[in-house]
Order: C-alpha cells, then structure tokens, then sequence
C-alpha cells in the first residue's frame, strides 16, 4: 500500500507542468528548429522518426507521459529550483534534480540515447522525441520552479467571470503562447514560427540569438541543459514574479501582466526553437562521423 507520503509525492509529479508551453507551444518550437536544421540533420530526423516531422512529434511527450510505459517519464518535463522567489532565483543540480529525474539529466541522457545504434529503432525514435519536446520545457520558466508546484497552486484569472479562474502555470503554458500567436492550431504555431524566424534572422533577437547557443556541446551531458533551465529561472524571478505570489494570487493576468510577460514568453519559444536547431544538426554530425 502507498504510503501518504508516496501519494502526495506522485500527484505533485503529475501536477507539475501539465501542459508544458501546451501543443501549439511546442509546435512552434519545433517549426522554428526546422528552419535551423541542415541537410545532415533533416536526413537523420526524417530517418529516426521513420519520415515524421519535428512539429507532428512535438507534444508526443506530454500525452505519453499519462500512460502507463510513460509514467516514469512524469519528473522529466521540469527541475524544481527551491530558490527564494522574488528575491533570489538559481538551478542547482545537486538541490533541485530529485531521484526521479528532471528535464536538465533527461535532456543530456536522450541525447545519449538517440545516438547509440545498438538502441533498437523504437528506442532511438522515443528518444527523439523527448528530445524535441524536453527543449521546449526547459524553456518555460515555470518549468524551472518549485514554488507552488511550479506555480499550479497559485490561483489566477484569466479575464472577467466566474469561468475565468485558472492557474499562473497555465497562463504561461497556453494562454500567453496562443493569445501572442492569435490561436491554438497547428497552422497558426507555422506562422507564429515563421514570424519568430524571420525576427531571428533580422528582427529584435538577430543580436541576441549567438548568445542563446553559447552553451552548444552535446558532449557536455547536463553542461548545457544546466545553462539553459538557469536561463529560464532567472525570468521567475523578473518576470513570472516579480513581486511574489500575493502580487498575483486570484487576479486578471490577461491585461497588464499579460503585455509585460508576453514578449518573454515570445523570446523563451524563440530561445527552444533556435538551440533546438542546432542540438540536432550537433548530434546528426556526431552521428554521421563515426
């Protein structure tokens, strides 16, 4: 029989990130890796997932991770980080990556995983696929973040009415990501991608986008992915919080913390596409070198 302890313990698990930048999030993250992937890449991907694309595979994770193969997948999709929010932000592997796993080791395993030839094809094809969907996750703060069941237990409106209650790791999930896109629809994350891309390659982030693949040796194991969740978490702190869990608690967040935290939210799915990008055309020359 399951102790309490071990109850409280699994359903805290299966809260934590329940939607995780939700389908269309995760879409555009893989719409915009498909922008930055090579011919090496392209062939590898299209082989591994027997002909699949990046975007069709996307949230695979999240719906895979509720049966019953997938249950022991559940801790991968997020790191708690029991840091002090709003007042100190950090990642700290030892601390935050419990037993069960967390999506920074996960990350650095599957790309252990998709490369080992003596792995059979559903094996490498599974790994994959958390691969495209896990550098989605690390890229949502709350992904990154303890406090309240990275934020599902804090209570948020989501405009006016009595249908309007939600919860602050939903707003980041799903309702920030598709009110910026202007939907939830597959065709809607092609063209929300298609916008980022072309503000990658000459818009707001054409600075900036070295800087989010600094960290890119897929020979590190959990080096980069570290780097990347510590990205993520500082925004917790700026951001998501700013003025700690009272500040929102019960409030209508589709207004002014809306039009603050959007453009965050915009850069972090930018930020997951782009290193998505390369992390593959990585691991396809790795691959294709031996």
């Amino acid at each position: 029989m399951k102790t309490a302890a071990v109850l409280a313990f699994s359903a805290s698990l299966f809260a934590q990130g329940a939607y995780s930048w939700g389908a269309m999030g995760h879409a555009t993250v893989a719409y915009i890796a498909s922008n930055y992937m090579n011919g090496a890449a392209k062939t590898f991907v299209s082989h591994i997932l027997d002909g699949a694309t990046p975007a069709s595979v996307a949230s695979w994770a999240d719906t895979y991770r509720y049966t019953a193969a997938g249950r022991f997948s559940a801790g991968f999709h997020y790191i708690d980080a029991h840091d002090t929010v709003p007042h100190s932000c950090n990642i700290d592997l030892e601390r935050d990556c419990g037993a069960e796993g967390c999506v920074v080791y996960a990350i650095a395993n599957y790309t252990e995983r998709v490369q080992m030839t003596n792995l059979t094809a559903i094996e490498r094809t599974d790994a994959l696929k958390f691969i495209i969907h896990f550098l989605g996750d690390i890229t949502q703060p709350l992904h990154t973040e303890n406090l309240d069941v990275g934020g599902n237990d804090i209570t948020v409106q989501w405009g006016e009415g009595s249908k309007s209650k939600t919860n602050l790791h939903a707003i980041w999930d799903r309702q920030i990501p598709e009110t910026l896109a202007g939907g939830s629809t597959d065709a809607v994350a092609e063209k929300f991608a298609k916008a980022i891309v072309k503000d990658i390659e000459s818009g707001i982030y054409k600075d900036q986008k070295d800087s989010w693949v600094s960290c890119d040796s897929i020979t590190k194991g959990a080096a980069c992915p570290k780097v990347w969740a510590a990205d993520a978490n500082s925004f917790v702190c700026t951001v998501v919080l700013p003025n700690g869990v009272d500040a929102v608690q019960g409030t209508d967040l589709s207004t002014e913390y809306y039009e603050k935290a959007a453009p965050i939210a915009r850069q972090q799915l930018a930020k997951g596409g782009y290193r998505l990008g390369m992390w593959l055309n990585s691991i396809a020359a790795a691959v294709n070198s031996r």
